[in-house]
């Protein structure tokens, strides 16, 4: 069976950006980004900056792993289009995660014992109370290993987009994603919440 004219036109655009060719490659996501943006992002996230930053980053990761794209005849699309749902599982995951630590430290931090005590200035009171949540913070990001450790300074602390993250942590966005879910587990546990 011979391969249809816009299949063949499509491996051969492939090909040429896997051996490293940039024109390819832009003429390749910007093939596919509009239909990954409107028909698998955009109606999973519903947000349009939302969507917007997934195919940012899917299309980052395609770029990444070019090169272990096999062609099997389906194109180019159906590849393309399993990194963005995995992207839109992951991000779902992380935020879910990132919600549960905000609560439990919040938890944790309502459970410090005030420190009112007659005619006490309540600025002076939050500030104090505020220093004893984050000397236990302190305490628990100190039984981390200095990786984990720095990616919940950077993710959590300093809320800097996961992509700058990788990058000072000199990672792939994946790769950050598990080492800051190990490290929020890590974290978790030293904190005593389960």
């Amino acid at each position: 069976m011979t391969e249809r004219p816009e299949s063949a036109e499509e491996r051969a655009l492939v090909e040429s950006a896997q051996r490293g060719d940039d024109a390819a490659v832009r003429a390749l996501l910007e093939r596919f980004a509009r239909p990954l943006y409107s028909a698998v992002i955009l109606p999973r996230v519903g947000s349009a900056a939302e969507a917007d930053e997934v195919l940012r980053d899917t299309l980052s990761r395609a770029v990444e792993r070019l090169e272990s794209f096999r062609w099997t005849g389906a194109g180019f699309f159906p590849w393309l289009r399993q990194i963005a749902v995995n992207m839109v599982i992951d991000r779902a995951r992380s935020r879910q995660r990132r919600t549960r630590l905000e609560h439990d430290l919040e938890a944790h931090t309502t459970t410090v014992a005030p420190m009112h005590h007659a005619g006490a200035d309540e600025a002076l009171i939050e500030r104090q109370e505020r220093d004893v949540a984050r000397a236990q913070l302190e305490r628990a990001l100190l039984t981390l290993n200095d990786r984990y450790r720095r990616a919940v300074e950077l993710r959590v602390l300093e809320e800097r987009p996961r992509e700058e993250c990788a990058q000072e942590m000199g990672v792939t966005v994946g790769n950050f994603d598990v080492i800051l879910h190990r490290a929020l587990a890590a974290l978790r546990k030293a904190y005593g919440v389960t």
